[in-house]
């Protein structure tokens, strides 16, 4: 979803949640983080799926719909853009 496409509270969350989820691949991407803002932002994210979950949102455009389609966490979804992680796969 784009930032002008926005016309509902549950689009306002969904787009949130979105922005959100890639700054956590973009953190996780990267071999120097500061693990508490990753800790926050993996939180802020999960809670904010959580949350859409509860209220019935519609995430078919968000990356909030692949997370809860695989039954994972943020934090276990992140995993596949670390580069250790992706270096201990090849």
């Amino acid at each position: 979803m784009q930032k002008h496409h926005v016309r509902t509270p549950d689009q306002a969350l969904s787009y949130i949640i979105d922005c959100t989820l890639a700054t956590v691949a973009d953190l996780a991407s990267r071999k120097s983080r500061k693990k508490s803002e990753f800790k926050r932002q993996i939180a802020i994210a999960q809670q904010g799926i959580d949350w859409m979950k509860a209220m019935g949102v519609d995430m078919s455009t968000t990356r909030a719909e692949k997370i809860t389609q695989d039954g994972v966490t943020v934090e276990q979804w992140a995993e596949q853009f670390m580069p250790e992680t992706r270096e201990a796969s090849v």
